[in-house]
């Protein structure tokens, strides 16, 4: 996740402090980002996801990893009760069941844009450049803010826009499932229309545990999670929309860190996806992301090549589908 001349793949604390600095009530209830449902007879068999069950060998992990992993699950499951309470809104809820964490040390973030298990993050966080995404693992492990892992695939990847389409491909199940039953997503739908000046919005992103800003090997006091509140703050003059490879097209001020690539913004209106947060000014200290319509672009350029999605399912709006076939 390193950065550019100017820019850079985190953002810095010195503006604001992080949102764990006030203490949230509990909640009791933990909802799911997962159900499993019974598939009709006439529905079309979603993709093959293996379920794993919780205690057993994970795939695609070092026993370093794997520690690391089991860690982060801890503290997950530690901190659930009061990342829920730190919603801005109740209603805000889907957003949360929507957003996953990388479960490796660079940290990152993840967001589901489809039930069937579709997930959006930055390109970066498979490498910054051809060379590196070519040599790196293009299967890793990440969690939900109750501690349940995923194992993902990444199926697309644009440098230019910053993003990378990845697969849900493996599940780690915390109880029996019942047999032919097939798992279903939580997801945020893509904004329809246009920022309007000032959107207020809200970012759920993982921090990373590195304090970049303090001599010396220090760690951050953040959690894995963080839900911080924001506006819209334009899109960069005289920038393409589509083209985000340096920095960020779109403009925001919710608190972030680096680690908090790839983290949605969301509407707080709706509860739309607004974007993705991707990047800093290191002059300005102005947040940037990935915009909404150079998603929807990406999307439509990528998703067409892929089979296992039903035909004429709609991510989209009705106004602006976004056809996966």
């Amino acid at each position: 996740m390193s950065g550019k001349a100017h820019t850079s793949r985190a953002s810095n604390s010195a503006q604001t402090s992080s949102p764990s600095s006030t203490s949230q009530p509990l909640v009791d209830t933990i909802p799911s980002p997962i159900t499993f449902t019974t598939p009709s007879s006439s529905s079309t068999p979603p993709g093959s996801i293996a379920l794993i069950s919780s205690g057993s060998k994970l795939p695609n992990l070092k026993i370093p990893e794997l520690t690391l992993l089991r860690k982060k699950k801890r503290q997950l499951s530690s901190t659930a009760s009061s990342t829920l309470a730190s919603l801005p809104n109740p209603g805000h809820l889907n957003a949360l069941l929507s957003t996953l964490i990388f479960a490796q040390h660079e940290a990152g973030t993840a967001v589901c844009i489809h039930p069937s298990g579709w997930l959006l993050t930055c390109a970066h966080c498979f490498g910054d450049n051809e060379e590196e995404y070519r040599d790196c693992e293009k299967r890793k492990w990440l969690l939900y803010f109750t501690s349940q892992a995923v194992l993902v695939e990444c199926r697309a990847w644009d440098p230019r826009r910053d993003l990378a389409l990845l697969k849900i491909i493996a599940i780690e199940t915390p109880a029996p499932v019942t047999p032919g039953s097939v798992p279903v997503f939580n997801y945020l739908k893509l904004r329809e229309a246009t920022p309007k000046s000032r959107l207020q919005m809200f970012c759920i992103g993982q921090p990373g545990g590195d304090d970049f800003e303090a001599e010396g090997n220090k760690k951050t006091q953040y959690n894995l999670l963080e839900i911080s509140e924001g506006r819209f703050k334009g899109m960069v003059k005289g920038q393409d929309p589509q083209d985000s490879g340096d920095i960020g097209s779109l403009m925001h001020d919710c608190w972030a860190y680096w680690g908090h690539s790839g983290a949605p913004l969301v509407s707080f209106e709706d509860g739309s996806l607004v974007g993705l947060h991707s990047s800093w000014d290191d002059k300005t200290a102005m947040r940037h992301g990935v915009p909404g319509v150079a998603i929807k672009e990406f999307l439509r350029g990528n998703l067409s090549q892929i089979g296992e999605l039903r035909e004429g399912v709609n991510i989209g709006t009705s106004a602006n589908p976004i056809l996966l076939t």
